[in-house]
């Protein structure tokens, strides 16, 4: 193990959290230094050789000895960037995916509709532990949404999901809010924030890492810049619309199959699968999906905004796309209110 590279990585705060403390990264190590005893029971000399199944494998016996903490998970996934380990990078990111969504949403349902309406829609479900296998977890997303719909109707199930269960919390859009007061008008901040996007998505390719979990490629890099929706958005009167970047969007380009191409596209590791296999899952699902889109846009316009799924692969769909309705006071005016405004300044 290399304790000081791997201190002087997280000091440089590039691929981790910028300003981790002192004892964060002492006890990340001491976490690693678990797993590299893990691996020499397998004649593996250190975390460099570690492979996809030798992750799965240790994240089953962290389960089994009770060691499956979303820090331990966080420490791994460090040192894993720390050495470009990327199959385990790419194995541990799976095996904290989304687990948390459903239990999340219950607190949800807990706080505003009560205990009974909690217990109503979990009633016989057992939620997956921190690391488990998502095996399984489409017949359950199925028999959620149907009891959330059914318990609380159609439009309030939809607010729930539309809570962002797996949104990053809103201080974390604090700088795009600033970002979009600092523009002349909302059509320029979209821009900016497709321009943003796209340089991101060139460090990514240039320093070989992932983009949350997914390679960035040349194509993907003409695809997103062919499409200002995708990590931006397109306003268009009241409306911006908003297209998710494909879930695996190497794959997607290349699939010629529409329902792999719709399998490429889910990021959702609670119904991706069903794609493929089955059960059918109400697309009421993926109003979850767009929570996650619509935190950044209560924070930037400082107050809640309505958000409607306009297309996603739950229902046929090659694409998950939103829209997002802007609150009048961040509408541009228009040209009749322009010309009113002149006439008034200039007494004409």
């Amino acid at each position: 193990m290399d304790e000081k590279g791997f201190r002087d990585f997280c000091h440089a705060g590039k691929r981790v959290l910028k300003g981790l403390p002192e004892k964060t990264i002492t006890a990340n190590l001491r976490f690693v230094k678990e797993f590299e005893k893990f691996l020499a029971k397998r004649k593996k000399k250190d975390f460099r050789y570690a492979t996809a199944k030798d992750m799965t494998d240790f994240s089953d016996l962290m389960i089994r000895q009770g060691k499956n903490k979303f820090e331990n998970y966080v420490a791994l996934v460090r040192y894993a960037r720390f050495i470009n380990n990327k199959d385990a990078e790419l194995a541990l990111l799976k095996s904290v995916d989304g687990g948390e969504v459903l239990g999340v949403l219950g607190d949800t349902i807990k706080k505003t509709k009560g205990k009974a309406a909690r217990d109503d829609v979990f009633r016989g479900i057992t939620l997956p532990v921190m690391g488990a296998s998502s095996e399984g977890w489409p017949e359950i997303a199925k028999v959620f949404i149907e009891r959330l719909k059914k318990g609380l109707g159609e439009r309030e199930a939809r607010d729930v999901l539309l809570t962002g269960p797996h949104a990053a919390p809103a201080k974390y859009f604090a700088e795009d809010r600033k970002k979009y007061l600092d523009s002349k008008n909302l059509d320029e901040y979209l821009k900016l924030r497709h321009a943003e996007a796209l340089d991101l998505l060139r460090t990514h390719m240039r320093e070989d890492t992932f983009f949350y979990d997914q390679e960035i490629d040349e194509d993907v890099l003409r695809f997103v810049e062919g499409h200002q929706e995708v990590l931006g958005g397109v306003r268009k009167g009241g409306i911006i619309y908003e297209t998710k970047i494909p879930y695996r969007t190497k794959e997607y380009l290349r699939e010629k199959d529409k329902t792999m191409k719709r399998y490429y596209a889910c990021h959702c590791p609670w119904v991706r699968e069903s794609i493929l296999s089955g059960p059918a899952i109400s697309p009421d699902f993926c109003y979850c999906s767009a929570g996650y889109h619509k935190r950044p846009w209560d924070v930037v316009f400082s107050e809640p905004v309505r958000v409607e799924v306009l297309e996603s692969v739950l229902q046929g769909d090659m694409v998950c796309r939103f829209a997002i309705h802007v609150p009048e006071k961040a509408m541009p005016p228009s040209k009749k209110k322009k010309r009113a405004k002149k006439r008034r300044e200039t007494g004409k």
